[in-house]
């Protein structure tokens, strides 16, 4: 997000953009956020002449980002439709509108979506046997440049695509190669200019990730995650459907491709559900020619089932979106900062003019240079400093996770989702329905998340 920002309203001057002072743990490539940039480029610039709020623009990236990842999908469902019906391929859309997981992602400019999009083009290319060629080749350039992860799947699809004798040996290795050092060698040229240094970003990632095993500092999981927890939440009502489709010919490959490459990340200790993005739609299809199947051979039962893993779907995702909504305090803080500034030249001349400190928690939850005010605001996510330290480094407001922090005063705190907020006894739970009612049984506690503070002044230090 942040580099797309710099793209659109830094431009040429690299030394500014926001990767320079805060690089993150490993590099990533500018390649992939460069399309979601100069697809919402128009739009940026008619905002622009507006003088609209950055704010504006960012959602143009971020519509940009999404649109290319329903194209994506749009085409892998004519390859459901042609391979297995056109009520297959309702159902595959169905299921991918209706889950939370995959249309919330869709358009956040993660590594991991933009592999998506890739791996969904190559999924349509594959999965209807037009140009399995370019399956292989697409899957190779999204290993080299976006997530090198898409290995796993690029070597489950590739055995199918051997064993059943869609390229020969030869072509399938050539077509490989050929996109995997390709991709290589435009990620090299382009961030080796902008990172300022040669790097291979997916090269160190996997380098990272794999041989260095760092990524376990950030969390570890059970062997079993994925499937016992990720999958669950992330497919929902259409779990037991792509599970169901392993009794239908045409469901395995893709089935067995998605199943693969969950099981082959699962050896890795540090696991997120954001991971199987690239082969979340591979399960919706296989879902998808599972309920369709259901839909036509099993008369009304068959179409009683289908309705209810879609009414099913449909309704916890609407759980997790209610819940998702307070989980970005980062962003609502960073708002609320510059409301409750507006005033400090004039009220509190010792904190102007402002230089804001944004703590780690609250840049990981919401906070982009999108939301950012212009100048006389400047910002730093610098990390490491002490709480204690943080009076000393010249900062007049911060967004911190703490409370308290010495020499700044609390104005307002920020909450964000903490649970679910369910009665504990059946006795509670009549008691509650009788006075909210069937939809108010079950809500969401919040609790205060990231505060704003603004510099103490004198008169309170003293």
């Amino acid at each position: 997000m942040q580099a797309a920002h710099d793209m659109l309203f830094v431009g040429a001057d690299v030394a500014s953009w926001d990767h320079v002072d805060f690089p993150g743990v490993v590099p990533r490539t500018f390649l992939a956020p460069a399309a979601a940039a100069a697809l919402a480029a128009p739009a940026v610039a008619l905002l622009r002449a507006f003088s609209v709020s950055k704010l504006a623009a960012g959602v143009a990236v971020r519509v940009a980002l999404a649109c290319m990842g329903i194209a994506a999908l749009s085409r892998l469902r004519g390859a459901v439709a042609r391979t297995a019906g056109a009520r297959a391929g309702a159902f595959f859309m169905l299921l991918s509108a209706l889950q939370f997981h995959l249309p919330f992602y869709l358009s956040r400019p993660l590594p991991n979506t933009f592999a998506m999009v890739l791996t969904s083009l190559a999924a349509a290319d594959w999965l209807d046997g037009s140009a399995p060629a370019r399956a292989l080749a697409l899957l190779a350039a999204t290993t080299a440049a976006v997530r090198c992860d898409v290995l796993l799947l690029a070597g489950c699809v590739g055995l199918h695509v051997l064993i059943t004798r869609a390229v020969p040996l030869k072509r399938a290795i050539a077509v490989s190669l050929a996109a995997g050092l390709g991709a290589a060698a435009a990620s090299v040229a382009v961030d080796s200019l902008l990172w300022r240094r040669a790097v291979w970003p997916e090269g160190a990632v996997f380098w990272f990730n794999t041989a260095e095993n760092k990524s376990s500092a950030w969390g570890t999981s059970p062997w079993h995650w994925y499937a016992s927890s990720a999958l669950p939440r992330a497919l929902l009502g259409g779990l037991p459907a792509a599970l169901a489709g392993a009794a239908l010919p045409p469901a395995r490959p893709p089935l067995a491709a998605a199943a693969g490459f969950a099981a082959l990340y699962s050896a890795l200790p540090h696991k997120e559900l954001r991971f199987l993005l690239p082969v979340l739609p591979l399960f919706n299809v296989a879902a998808a020619m599972a309920l369709a199947a259901a839909w036509r051979r099993r008369g009304v039962a068959g179409k009683g089932l289908a309705a209810f893993a879609l009414a099913a779907t449909a309704t916890a995702a609407a759980g997790f979106a209610a819940a998702a909504a307070r989980n970005y305090p980062g962003g609502v803080a960073l708002m609320r900062l510059h409301a409750l500034a507006a005033g400090d030249a004039s009220a509190h001349p010792h904190a102007w003019p402002p230089r804001a400190h944004v703590g780690a928690f609250a840049a990981m939850t919401g906070v982009t240079r999108f939301g950012e005010a212009g100048p006389p605001w400047r910002y730093s996510k610098e990390e490491g400093l002490r709480d204690d330290a943080l009076a000393g480094r010249g900062f007049t407001h911060l967004l911190s996770g703490a409370a308290t922090v010495p020499g700044f005063d609390a104005v307002e705190a920020v909450h964000a989702f903490a649970g679910l907020d369910a009665p504990r006894s059946p006795g509670a739970a009549l008691a509650r329905l009788r006075k909210r009612g069937v939809w108010r049984l079950v809500g969401f506690r919040s609790a205060p998340a990231v505060w704003v503070h603004r510099r103490a002044g004198p008169r309170d230090e003293a």
